[in-house]
């Protein structure tokens, strides 16, 4: 027994010491590529986000991410904090996800300067499982004029991500969840979407999107309110239930891709 004691007591201090080499290198930002492509905003309903991107240039697998973004004054008084997770929930090794972290309430007073930074997560000994499923291909398609579409109930603002998916993994895979961002000109992420991916049933009617074995498929992600203007966006594809703190599996995440513009 007092072995297992101690070799549980190893495992838990290797854990803790990867978790504290993490948020060390947090700490003097990996090389300032921790946490980057921020920005501030505030959106139609008047809550102010501030978005941007986590950085892991680490052999590091965390997961349960959590970042804290603080609004100052000009004279480095605390007006906003808000904790939020990243999206995907976890961190690949020599990967990125993205954030998007709302304050509470609308009508934040004037701040000048803000910051975020990784508060928690936790640290494991070896990736997550790979989900063993190849995204063939992915398009994002902004439809202007073009009467709504049966079952997928997009408007003008919305962008439209396809990725088409073959699940070589032997088993159904549920509960796909997508994020999604959108870059202005600087490489900045000035917007930022999360939900289900979805896919169409047998009558065109949409469905949560459920990975099967037998053939191809194409499932949707649905990117509501996308600025005018910028043309790229990034999508990542998890896997677990909404709001789960963890995936049950490695995220995918695309390259940039070009919004393309479809009109009648």
């Amino acid at each position: 027994m007092l072995h297992l004691r101690r070799a549980a007591s190893s495992l838990t201090t290797r854990r803790t010491l990867a978790l504290g080499a993490l948020a060390a290198l947090a700490a003097i930002g990996m090389g300032a590529k921790c946490i980057q492509a921020t920005d501030v905003h505030v959106d139609k309903d008047g809550y102010t986000h501030v978005t941007g991107e986590m950085v892991n240039d680490t052999n590091i697998q965390g997961t349960k991410i959590m970042l804290r973004a603080t609004l100052y004054d000009g004279q480095g008084n605390v007006v906003a904090t808000k904790d939020g997770p990243t999206c995907p929930p976890d961190t690949q090794p020599h990967n990125l996800s993205m954030f998007d972290i709302r304050f509470d309430n609308p009508n934040v007073p004037p701040w000048a300067t803000y910051d975020v930074r990784p508060i928690s997560g936790e640290a494991k000994t070896a990736p997550l499982p790979d989900p063993d499923i190849a995204v063939t291909g992915t398009e994002a398609i902004r439809f202007e004029g073009i009467p709504p579409l049966p079952g997928l109930r997009i408007k003008n603002n919305d962008v439209l991500m396809a990725f088409g998916v073959r699940n070589r993994s032997g088993h159904v895979i549920e509960g796909v969840q997508g994020c999604a961002a959108v870059y202005d000109n600087h490489g900045n992420i000035i917007a930022a979407n999360t939900g289900e991916l979805t896919q169409l049933d047998a009558n065109g009617a949409p469905e949560p999107a459920v990975f099967i074995t037998e053939r191809p498929q194409t499932a949707f992600f649905i990117f509501r309110d996308v600025p005018v203007g910028p043309t790229q966006v990034r999508g990542w594809l998890w896997f677990g239930p909404k709001g789960s703190p963890t995936s049950a599996y490695q995220f995918f995440s695309t390259p940039l891709i070009t919004i393309q513009t479809e009109r009648p």
